[in-house]
């Protein structure tokens, strides 16, 4: 069994709730002054945000304790990190591949 601890969310900072990605490119400051200002205020207060995948709006997670595990716990601990990391590095060279081919129109 691994020796587990609780973090704040390194994603939304504790708050459970990251900006709603569809307006990760923001307004041009003219679509801000075209919002009423209702509009405006509830997205400065936060009402447009959504819960955090990270936490899944815990704001909290759980990582590896090191300093409670065995050497054989670590051990096993990097090589599932290793394994990981080559995942997500094959996955994003076959995202890469996906939108070059998208790109060219295949």
């Amino acid at each position: 069994m691994k020796k587990l601890k609780w973090i704040i969310c390194n994603c939304c900072q504790g708050n459970g709730k990251v900006e709603n990605p569809a307006f990760s490119n923001g307004f041009t400051s003219s679509e801000w002054h075209e919002m009423h200002h209702d509009e405006q205020a509830s997205y400065m207060a936060g009402e447009y945000d959504v819960q955090c995948q990270d936490c899944v709006g815990l704001g909290r997670v759980q990582v590896p304790n090191v300093a409670m595990m065995t050497f054989a716990e670590k051990r096993l601990l990097v090589i599932e990190r290793r394994v990981a990391r080559e995942d997500a590095r094959l996955n994003a060279e076959i995202d890469a591949e996906c939108a070059a081919e998208r790109a060219f129109g295949c």
